[in-house]
């Protein structure tokens, strides 16, 4: 398996403290066998957001 870093798409609008900042939508560090599995994953985990989309890169320690 490989680890993917996910992110996700949804901008803030909200009136949250650090709403512009990108590391809120960061750093979900999924484990598959594909980026589109690790993106399935993302969006069981935010279902919500699943219109609005995902990004997933390789991650490398």
């Amino acid at each position: 398996m490989t680890t993917y870093k996910c992110t996700r798409n949804k901008p803030y609008i909200d009136d949250v403290a650090r709403k512009t900042e990108t590391s809120a939508r960061q750093g979900h560090y999924i484990e598959a066998n594909s980026i589109q599995e690790a993106i399935a994953q993302m969006e069981k985990k935010f279902p919500n957001e699943k219109n609005i989309g995902f990004t997933a890169e390789e991650w490398e320690d």
